[in-house]
């Protein structure tokens, strides 16, 4: 979970300084920054309440079993960056990078103080709190690989 709320605190850093832009989003990226953090904050906040459509449970407790699987133990992953999440509302394209942000780490707060279990991911079947909290970091990272380090260089591979 540490590595989630670093994310979304290093997206705030990158605000306060100036560098809440394009410049984050992965190359050919389909989404503007502010739908992209709308996404992200979907996920998160889905992921304490419910998402609304899930693939077949067939699905989840086979093949998105074991794509969960490889993602955890490879720390990264890959998916297509402009797929929506099933039956969500539509991303706004002209919503502010900085309310989407805020919508963001209001979901990373939601996330980070739950402590009862969590619904079923729609494509990995059950997660664990733990488990939640290392793919929505990936995600995150995969969305945003220009995200600062520490250090200032962005963040990619991590």
């Amino acid at each position: 979970m540490a590595e989630l709320q670093y994310l979304a605190a290093r997206l705030s850093q990158a605000w306060r300084a100036g560098a809440l832009d394009e410049r984050l989003l992965a190359p050919g990226a389909g989404w503007n920054l502010s739908q992209t953090l709308q996404h992200c904050a979907q996920t998160v906040s889905y992921s304490v309440t419910g998402y609304p459509r899930l693939r077949p449970r067939l699905f989840r407790l086979t093949a998105g079993r074991l794509v969960k699987t490889v993602f955890l133990r490879r720390a990264a992953m890959r998916h297509p960056l402009d797929a929506e999440i099933a039956g969500a509302p539509a991303l706004d394209r002209a919503l502010p990078p900085a309310a989407a942000l805020d919508l963001l780490i209001d979901a990373v707060t939601v996330f980070s103080a739950h402590t009862g279990e969590h619904p079923p991911h729609p494509a990995y079947g059950p997660c664990t709190h733990a488990e939640y909290a290392a793919l929505h970091a990936m995600h995150l990272a995969e969305h945003l690989p220009g995200l600062p380090g520490p250090d200032g260089p962005p963040s990619a591979g991590r």
